[in-house]
């Protein structure tokens, strides 16, 4: 049933992509625009930064200082929890996927650390919803998206065993840093291949001319949240899309983790996040008593600026090729 339900739907979008030809290739270039623009500048650097703290051993001393709050937890999972709700999405998938392959955390620790080890991120919040708000409003969101996550976290985060030990702090060298850049640009190409899928399938529906919901959008590919701001959306409602995270953002982490996600539970815990982050925004927004300013709807044009973006997704395809071992003897 499943190969059934794919080949049909690999076959409607293949018939949708040519009979709707000049929309599909209009969300591809805004997808692309964004990737380019947004995505690789911003997500780049955390994606070598969060590679490097496993494959050099400095995520242990980034976890020393949480030795204590942590409690009964290990700190090396709580300091992976607090940095994938700074870098952003995909950003705690790619810190997970690293420590299983160095045989951290086995496979079942991953998909259930995934339910919450995936924030939005102050940058990509920043770009969407909070770009008029007030310094106030900007932090009550961020902690409305984020807090959901850290009281959901002691259902999934393993306990810390009597006899753990701490692996070895490995000697810093070119070989690390370069298998941290080629882990980055894997995530990294994942992430923009996913992003501009999804963007030729908004733009066959656009061909289509079904109604524009933007809620709908939004729970697609969670960057259209700011067409469901500008549309008349409320704070609440942004903080619960961004706390969900939209399904391109879902199938990202799938990728980066090699497809090996456990569906329900994560939707579950994404849809009790959603929830959680509307009842704190809206309590917050009670007592803040702030009328709504919301940034206009980017549709920005083809990307035509500097051509450094564009070379760093070069580099990132030569790295991954390296990786894979492609032309090699």
């Amino acid at each position: 049933m499943k190969k059934i339900v794919l080949a049909v739907s690999v076959a409607l979008l293949t018939v949708g992509a040519v009979v709707y030809h000049t929309q599909t290739a209009a969300g591809v270039y805004a997808a692309g625009e964004r990737c380019l623009r947004v995505l690789l500048p911003s997500l780049y650097v955390f994606s070598i930064l969060a590679a490097c703290s496993v494959k050099i051993g400095a995520l242990e001393l980034l976890a020393k200082p949480l030795q204590r709050i942590s409690g009964r937890y290990d700190a090396r999972h709580v300091a992976v929890l607090l940095f994938s709700h700074v870098g952003g999405y995909p950003v705690g998938a790619q810190l997970l996927h690293t420590m299983r392959q160095e045989g951290s955390i086995s496979a079942a620790e991953e998909r259930r650390l995934l339910c919450v080890c995936m924030g939005c991120g102050p940058g990509f919040l920043l770009g969407t919803v909070c770009g008029k708000q007030s310094v106030g409003v900007g932090l009550w969101l961020l902690l409305s998206v984020s807090l959901p996550d850290l009281l959901l976290a002691p259902l999934v985060l393993p306990r810390k065993a009597a006899d753990t030990v701490a692996p070895p702090v490995r000697r810093v060298g070119v070989q690390l840093f370069t298998e941290a850049v080629e882990s980055a640009a894997e995530a990294m190409l994942k992430i923009t291949a996913m992003v501009t899928a999804f963007g030729a399938v908004l733009g066959i529906l656009d061909g289509m001319g079904l109604p524009d919901v933007p809620v709908l959008r939004s729970l697609l590919e969670i960057s259209c949240v700011t067409s469901f701001t500008a549309a008349g959306g409320s704070l609440p409602g942004a903080a619960a899309l961004l706390a969900f995270g939209g399904i391109c953002v879902h199938l990202q982490v799938a990728a980066i983790c090699g497809g090996d996600l456990g569906w329900l539970q994560f939707w579950a815990f994404r849809a009790a996040a959603a929830a959680m982050a509307y009842v704190f925004a809206a309590v917050g927004m009670q007592f803040l008593g702030v009328e709504q300013v919301f940034l206009p709807e980017m549709r920005p044009a083809v990307y035509g600026g500097s051509a450094l973006p564009g070379l760093c997704l070069l580099l990132m395809s030569v790295m991954l090729c390296r990786k894979k071992g492609y032309g090699q003897e």
